[in-house]
């Protein structure tokens, strides 16, 4: 059963993966990024951003990104803090950097921060499917409750 999950995801990522990334100069405006802030602790940021396939912006050939807007991420939070992002596929979170390894193929989601500001770049052969919706989860975790939680399995937090 435990096989069966795994493939249908692998399958539900490699159809995210062969899609097409819009390029900047494109005369099509993008779908707004639609962020949904769900604080539940004080001192624990939790967004969920639902991004348009249009969003995502090329760089090069193998390379796109999207720029998540965040005002809570400040120079405090990525000093001493903690922030991350997570894929929502179904009801499974997947923690990025998340590789997903194909036949002679790799697709890679990797994050980035700076402040005000999430990045989820995306690197690899593949084309985005410009009907789709990716779903991202972030949680932005203060210095202070980063510091008494230090062991704290956040990914567990994500389920509660």
């Amino acid at each position: 059963m435990k096989k069966n999950k795994l493939f249908i995801m692998l399958l539900i990522i490699s159809e995210m993966a062969f899609t097409y990334c819009k390029s900047e100069d494109g005369a099509e405006n993008p779908q707004p990024i639609v962020i949904t802030r769900n604080d539940s602790v004080e001192h624990i940021h939790e967004y969920n951003v639902v991004a348009s396939a249009r969003n995502w912006k090329r760089l090069n050939g193998m390379e796109c990104f999207i720029d998540i807007p965040i005002k809570e991420i400040n120079e405090a939070i990525l000093n001493d803090g903690l922030v991350m992002i997570y894929l929502i596929e179904g009801d499974k979170h997947i923690a990025l950097p998340f590789n997903y390894y194909q036949v002679r193929r790799i697709l890679s989601f990797q994050p980035s921060f700076e402040p005000g500001h999430a990045y989820i770049n995306i690197f690899g052969n593949f084309i985005l499917n410009v009907s789709a919706k990716y779903e991202f989860k972030i949680l932005i975790i203060s210095k202070e409750i980063f510091k008494k939680n230090k062991n704290k399995n956040w990914n567990a937090f994500l389920n509660q």
